[in-house]
């Protein structure tokens, strides 16, 4: 008798590892009945030396109720390069030789000392409009180390922008949404990206220099506090706005005010330039994700500046989701659910359909 194989789709992702500037988050997710609950999750310090890093994200593993060695890692914003640039038509193979050049030249660094990635924007009969990624080789060794160390098996390394943009496509598998237009601002601690995805691609991607480290010294300097307290002080507003008493949360609003405004026009004009650029459909709404996009009042400002409905989770609640899992995984870290939004996409890299092996006879 012979019998269909069933196409098998895993339902524990991968364990993403977000490194940030002062600390790195772990998380792994599953997907039970179309949503994402947490497995396991940790926030490690970042210690001084790469063996104290494997050693607390080994410890971080073991009392964090992870499953499996495999992860996928996202590098800190600050150690990744990025640059859309146009290069002429050629195959991928020629096409990732060129970029890794077009980026040491840029950078102005050996070629050896790169490790470059690339992804094709959009492209005509003459000419592709290609985004760069490039992360110093040493840089990227030394947080590959610290991960291996601890015990664990990286089968990828990527963005964080990318990974953001995988985990707002989750719904969009289907053929009907692949024309489907959405814009995707991921707000980091230290620069923002504005991406448009039609269906699960990327056509669209700009940097934006503003983000939570500009919203962290308008504090400090109208507080007059240490960027540390300030960033203490917006943390513990994102986490709940009546921790604060009145006089305090007036002073870091309005101090914040003048930043989110700016973010607010930054991204206008790159959608505006897409329009010009791409000449693609207007993006149906706007997303907002990563660590400061709950920041208070900056979506009334999106809304205002970009003229899109602007929502701060996706169709199927990916952040609200994750929301019940991290509040009792991580309680006391104070941390909005959106701050985990990059580890959670890059966790749900592992959850993809198996190849089908055929028939077979038995």
């Amino acid at each position: 008798m012979s019998f269909p194989f069933i196409r098998f789709r895993a339902t524990t992702g991968h364990v993403g590892i977000a490194f940030e500037d002062g600390s790195v988050r772990m998380l792994q997710v599953r997907e039970h009945q179309g949503s994402l609950d947490v497995t396991g999750s940790a926030i490690v310090e970042m210690p001084h030396s790469v063996d104290d890093l494997s050693e607390a994200i080994r410890s971080a593993f073991v009392t964090g109720g992870f499953i499996g060695g495999r992860c996928v890692v996202a590098p800190p914003q600050s150690d990744v390069w990025t640059q859309v640039v146009h290069m002429p038509v050629m195959p991928d193979a020629e096409l990732g030789e060129a970029a890794s050049w077009e980026a040491a030249d840029r950078l102005g660094v050996p070629r050896e000392r790169l490790q470059c990635d690339w992804m094709r924007l959009s492209e005509t009969s003459e000419r592709a409009e290609v985004l760069i990624m490039a992360v110093d080789q040493e840089k990227m060794n030394s947080m590959l180390e610290a991960v291996l160390g601890a015990g664990l098996r990286p089968i990828a390394v990527e963005p964080d922008f990318t990974s953001l943009a995988r985990l707002f496509c989750r719904r969009r598998r289907r053929e009907v949404d692949a024309a489907r237009t959405r814009a995707v601002l991921h707000v980091g601690y230290g620069q923002s990206m504005m991406m448009v995805l039609k269906g699960q691609s990327i056509v669209f991607c700009k940097q934006i220099s503003t983000g939570g480290r500009c919203l962290d010294a308008a504090v400090a300097d109208q507080l007059d506090l240490t960027e540390t307290a300030a960033s203490e002080l917006r943390q513990a507003r994102l986490a709940d706005e009546n921790s604060l008493d009145p006089a305090t949360h007036g002073a870091v609003a309005d101090s914040s005010r003048v930043v989110l405004a700016e973010l607010a026009r930054e991204s206008m004009r790159c959608l505006r330039h897409y329009a010009v650029a791409v000449r693609g459909e207007r993006p149906e709404n706007l997303l907002m994700g990563g660590s400061d996009a709950m920041e208070p009042g900056l979506g009334d400002l999106m809304h205002g500046a970009c003229r899109l409905p602007v929502h701060l989770d996706d169709e199927g609640a990916s952040i609200a989701s994750l929301q019940a899992g991290l509040a009792h995984s991580t309680a006391g870290h104070g941390s909005p659910a959106s701050a985990w939004a990059v580890a959670a996409g890059l966790s749900v890299r592992g959850i993809e359909p198996r190849s089908a092996a055929g028939r077979r006879a038995a």
